[in-house]
């Protein structure tokens, strides 16, 4: 009986494996596209870093206009050691590379701990911040709450927004911002009983990487003062 030689395997082509680890790539780091009104600028698009780490540096944001904050306030009442208040602010911070805008324009300090946390109320004071996020347009990087911290020089500390009251007082919480896209609401802080009256806010902004070159945006945080 004769048999037949089966025909080698087609050698694979270094084209096809460049396309699988680029798929692979595009896994890992989805690209981050211009806007239609940048795509003839000479600048790549770019795409998340996941190794970014703490912020490289700080930049003060300049105060400017900023509009009044919602009615749509959190309604609580005093706290047994220390009477609610409000103060509206005009704080803006801008991130030059993405074109995002982060824009404060009330501080709400000594909210009503929720029932049944005695000892968290003791120890701790809910503060309030009126954030308006706008994303940048040029690239489709969005702004995230998680991005914000409030930070005090007395006692020192950074807090990062808690999501542990997001549904108390019939509040509208802050929503992430894609591209183009504005959203506005309150963001919640735990900071330590005691904490002097002045607050700044800061964005971290993550490291970013030009998908088709080595530039590479930096991590780096900007901050706003709030209250003095």
């Amino acid at each position: 009986m004769k048999t037949q030689t089966p025909a080698p395997a087609r050698p694979q082509t270094a084209s096809g494996a460049r396309l699988r680890r680029l798929a692979v790539v595009g896994l890992a780091a989805p690209v981050l596209a211009l806007s239609a009104l940048s795509a003839c600028s000479s600048e790549a698009p770019v795409t998340a870093d996941p190794t970014a780490s703490a912020a490289a540096g700080t930049t003060p944001s300049t105060t400017s206009s900023a509009p009044t904050t919602s009615t749509d306030a959190p309604t609580t009442s005093a706290t047994p050691d220390a009477k609610q208040s409000t103060t509206r602010v005009k704080t803006v911070i801008t991130d030059p590379a993405l074109g995002h805008t982060i824009t404060s324009s009330a501080v709400t300090r000594n909210m009503l701990w929720p029932s049944g946390n005695p000892v968290a109320s003791q120890s701790f004071e809910i503060v309030g911040v009126w954030v308006t996020l706008k994303a940048g347009s040029r690239y489709s990087a969005s702004i995230d709450p998680s991005m914000l911290s409030l930070i005090a020089t007395s006692p020192q500390q950074q807090v990062a927004p808690t999501a542990e009251f997001t549904k108390r007082w019939g509040a509208t919480v802050l929503q992430p911002a894609k591209r183009g896209q504005t959203s506005s609401g309150w963001v919640f802080f735990k900071v330590n009983r005691g904490t002097s009256t002045s607050l700044r806010l800061a964005f971290n902004r993550p490291a970013y990487q030009v998908s088709t070159t080595d530039k590479k945006i930096e991590a780096h945080t900007f901050w706003a003062q709030l209250t003095r």
